[in-house]
């Protein structure tokens, strides 16, 4: 039994768009966080600020929580969007 998976033309699209693009977003949101930990004073390595300890806890857990959760995603999407694309490029 051989597989054979035929490829659309315009699949290089979707391989810089669902590819290269979520990567540009994450440097972009890693940059965000960077700067709310200097902004919040939040030291490594504390993924999240602790309430109670750190002034503005809740500003920087936001910032960190947008991060985390594209991270926790992208390969979900990623996945899904080169498989559709198989048919619906």
């Amino acid at each position: 039994m051989v597989l054979s998976i035929e490829v659309p033309d315009g699949y290089a699209y979707v391989l810089f768009t669902c590819g290269m693009l979520p990567s540009i977003t994450n440097i972009l949101l890693g940059g965000k966080v960077m700067a709310a930990r200097k902004k919040f004073d939040v030291q490594y390595p504390n993924l999240y600020a602790t309430p109670g300890f750190h002034k503005e806890a809740d500003g920087f857990n936001r910032v960190q929580r947008g991060h985390q959760h594209a991270l926790e995603t992208i390969g979900d999407f990623r996945t899904v969007a080169f498989i559709g694309a198989l048919k619906h490029p």
